[in-house]
């Protein structure tokens, strides 16, 4: 058997889901808003489960023929033949069967798909507001967890539940055709279950929910601890966050056991009335069997009939088990879809090809949150196309919320901003980002080799466009050294490279993609002066074409822009270029002096070299 699934070829079925329909946001999101487009298969496979539900409530009936007109009159063909069609039902029901998991296997498996291509859609679509508050642990337990669970109950969980409900169903009309007397045995014990599933229902869905936001904590607990390891053991606190985790794992596994205990108390409940009303119906039917008013065959026929509605009971029960996990991960799904990003797409987009790279924030004041204070206010300042601007001021002062207003990674709380006169809000935000080149302080790169990294803004570039992007920015000398060059691994966002590399990479990254506008965050910040100085160089050439916003720690930099913006609490203080704001002697020319009094001897000399 191993052989011949080793010789299956390859499976290469196309999932049949209109992907750009699938990540259009959907703030209205709903289970049956999901199913929607699968509703013919999922009837297809509800008929097919209703077919094997009938396939398993005809043989015992086929037993009881074959037992009182076949055995008890000595009729050998009737009993072939009741056992004839009995062989061929359950042929029937294995083949319905078989059907039946291969349509709602396929089925699920394009709902997994589509669920996951408009969870990830979505998570890419938040603006930084969401990650800011949310931990990575929680994002990564609904993308897997979440997803998965609700995966599996549409698989086999719904099948078996449908199975079930329509048996138990089956099943009591054919005790009420066959023999109502002796079936009301049987309905007699139907408020004893009925109470106890409301009961077990009552308790395990708490516990289930708990447990789904317990184990959240513990995935959180433990991404954050496995991205930043190197801190963990620099101040040796492994054996501590060992105690940390364990206590997080034990309220998942104590929440986890509270629903096992009531299942462990349901499920043998259910064995024992299904033990007690086949007794009751053994007593009583083996009464009216020696009366004469009972046939024997009917008999066994109850006898089957009670096992096989039970049995669909207890696997009722354990589907529970399914949906539970299910319905708190659609609930979490739910609020994610729904969650509204706070940079919403304009109604009619205007196109963006290109922008000249003029920019303007008029009047711009920004909050992160509601009832925080401002992180800027009243923030009025016109950059002309092509001109390189520096935003300094100390920390707080509200530099990097400029350059996330300019990307539109969060939205003015009042005043817009403005790029070549339009409002970037009514721009299209996508085409808007794609003529954007951003280069953060803490650089973080993605792909496999340095050649995926730089690539990254544009997956489709040749090896030359990318040697060419690395030379602009005098990166090359530095991969060429590396030992397989641009197929040189970078290890999980670029951790096998010095920090230097790192940032030589994200400025060869962001000019690649030929952006109008330039945002730099301190971008030279992690090089050692040797470094610096040649990528110094290679970013004054970049500058000279585009329209650059330089965050500036190092004053150096501010230096050798077209102005300087000075910030402070939020408010633009004084604009000017360096010699002029050094000359007015305000709060540029007390941070020139703190800065320049707090490096070397040696340094000031290239300092006033390089200003």
């Amino acid at each position: 058997m191993i052989k011949r699934i080793a010789e299956l070829p390859e499976f290469d079925d196309d999932p049949d889901v209109p992907t750009d329909r699938t990540r259009v946001g959907d703030l209205s999101f709903s289970l049956g808003r999901l199913l929607r487009p699968f509703l013919l298969p999922l009837l297809l496979g509800l008929l097919l489960v209703a077919l094997d539900a009938v396939a398993q409530i005809a043989v015992p009936s086929l037993v009881r023929v074959g037992v009182d007109r076949g055995v008890a009159r000595g009729a050998g063909g009737t009993l072939l033949l009741a056992a004839a069609a009995a062989g061929i039902v359950v042929l029937i029901g294995w083949g319905i069967s078989v059907a039946q998991v291969r349509v709602t296997g396929r089925t699920g498996e394009r709902l997994l798909y589509t669920l996951r291509v408009k969870t990830y859609a979505q998570l890419q679509r938040l603006g930084l507001d969401y990650y800011e508050r949310e931990l990575g642990g929680r994002i990564m337990t609904r993308m897997t967890t979440d997803v998965d669970a609700l995966s599996n109950f549409l698989q086999t969980g719904l099948a078996t539940a449908v199975v079930s409900v329509l048996t138990v169903l089956g099943v009591l009309v054919a005790l009420l055709a066959i023999d109502a007397g002796l079936a009301l045995v049987l309905v007699a014990v139907l408020p004893v279950l009925v109470v106890a599933t409301m009961v077990f229902r009552s308790k395990s869905v708490p516990a289930y929910t708990e447990a789904r936001e317990r184990i959240s904590i513990v995935n959180a607990y433990l991404q954050e601890n496995v991205a930043g390891i190197r801190v963990t053991q620099a101040f040796r606190r492994e054996r501590y966050n060992s105690v940390e985790f364990a206590r997080r794992a034990r309220a998942f596994r104590d929440s986890r056991l509270r629903a096992q205990r009531y299942m462990a108390i349901y499920f043998p409940f259910v064995e024992f009335l299904s033990a007690v009303s086949t007794g009751l119906v053994l007593m009583i039917g083996s009464r009216q069997v020696l009366a004469g008013t009972l046939t024997t065959g009917t008999l066994i026929a109850f006898v089957l009939y009670i096992e096989l509605f039970f049995s669909p009971v207890q696997q009722m029960s354990q589907a529970f088990d399914g949906y539970q996990q299910a319905a708190v991960g659609m609930s979490r799904l739910r609020s994610l879809m729904r969650t509204p990003t706070m940079t919403p797409a304009a109604s009619h987009p205007l196109p963006v090809r290109g922008v000249r790279g003029r920019i303007e924030f008029d009047g711009v004041s920004f909050a992160y949150h509601a009832g925080d204070q401002e992180a800027l206010r009243g923030i009025d300042l016109c950059i002309d196309a092509g001109e390189t601007v520096a935003l300094v001021g100390q920390t707080g002062a509200g530099k990097s919320t400029v350059v996330k207003l300019l990307a539109r990674f969060y939205d003015p709380t009042s005043g817009a901003v403005r790029v070549d006169g339009r409002d970037i809000r009514d721009l299209d935000l996508a085409g808007y980002r794609s003529r954007l080149g951003l280069v953060p302080q803490e650089s973080h790169l993605f792909g496999v080799t340095v050649r995926d990294a730089v690539a990254y803004g544009r997956p489709d570039a040749t090896d030359a466009e990318v040697e060419a992007a690395a030379r602009a920015v005098g990166a090359h000398d530095v991969v060429a050294r590396l030992p397989l060059g641009y197929l040189q691994p970078i290890g999980e966002h670029g951790r096998n490279l010095s920090a230097g590399q790192r940032q030589l990479l994200a400025l060869a990254r962001a000019e690649l993609v030929d952006p109008d506008i330039l945002l730099l965050d301190e971008a030279t910040a992690s090089l050692d002066l040797a470094t610096e100085e040649s990528v110094r160089l290679a970013t004054d050439a970049l500058t000279r074409q585009r329209t650059t916003l330089v965050v500036a720690h190092r004053l150096t930099t501010a230096a050798r822009a077209d102005r300087v913006v000075v910030l402070d609490g939020g408010r633009i203080v004084e604009v000017g270029a360096h010699e002029e704001l050094l000359e007015a002697g305000g709060h540029y020319r007390r941070l020139w002096d703190a800065f320049v009094g707090a490096v070397p001897r040696s340094k000031s000399v290239q300092l006033e070299r390089a200003t």
